[in-house]
């Protein structure tokens, strides 16, 4: 595995993340997945396994030696608080944001501690149509993906153009499940303006700058 080119693919374990994977798995990846846990334990069912553990073993069976056996689980409350808990009743908090931030904040660091170069997220363009995922909007798609390139990786996101229905055939072309299952925000749900989301990205992002500041600092990367 060490020739391979790496990618860590930020992993909820729905469907698109899981399309996403394949995607950079067919491409010759060595693909890790990571998963940020945004203040909430996964869901786990009566086997004790969650979606991510059922699609990360459904992966490694369809690409053995294309998927990483690890998969990274990580979560920070201290960027979700200081975007989101602390701006409650002081700011208009757009969650999904907030919670995307802090989302590749953790994956950028994840890149810089083990030298990887390349990360995939499973933003898709039909679920951009509704105003709970405006992260995967064309315009907050172009600001994640210039934020992380100035860490030098580059962004890649192949079902951002596809339909439902394209990425339901690329799981099922491997015999990966297709129904949809993942992990749930702490903040789903909640309702926010999408006129204040440009304004809200613009006050949190020089606060993620900081920490990814700080914390390459404390790692030394």
């Amino acid at each position: 595995m060490d020739h391979q080119k790496r990618v860590l693919v930020t992993f909820s374990g729905g469907r698109d993340s899981s399309s996403v994977a394949v995607e950079m798995a067919k491409s010759g990846y060595l693909v890790t997945l990571y998963t940020y846990q945004a203040g909430m334990p996964e869901l786990t069912g009566f086997l004790g396994d969650s979606a991510p553990d059922i699609r990360h073993k459904e992966l490694l069976k369809a690409f053995p030696g294309f998927i990483d056996e690890k998969r990274a689980v990580e979560g920070s409350l201290y960027l979700i608080r200081k975007l989101a808990i602390e701006k409650t009743n002081k700011v208009h908090v757009v969650y999904p944001i907030a919670l995307a931030l802090a989302f590749h904040a953790g994956a950028i660091i994840y890149c810089l501690k083990h030298g990887i170069k390349d990360m995939a997220c499973g933003y898709s363009g039909y679920q951009a149509k509704e105003d709970r995922y405006i992260e995967q909007r064309d315009d907050f798609f172009n600001l994640m993906n210039n934020f992380v390139a100035e860490y030098g990786i580059s962004y890649h996101a192949p079902a951002i153009k596809k339909t439902k229905q394209e990425v339901i055939d690329t799981l099922e072309q491997y015999g990966v499940s297709s129904n949809s299952m993942e992990n749930k925000s702490v903040f789903g749900g909640i309702d926010f303006d999408t006129s204040k989301a440009q304004e809200y990205w613009d006050e949190c992002l020089p606060v993620v700058k900081e920490y990814i500041k700080e914390m390459r600092a404390m790692y030394k990367i």
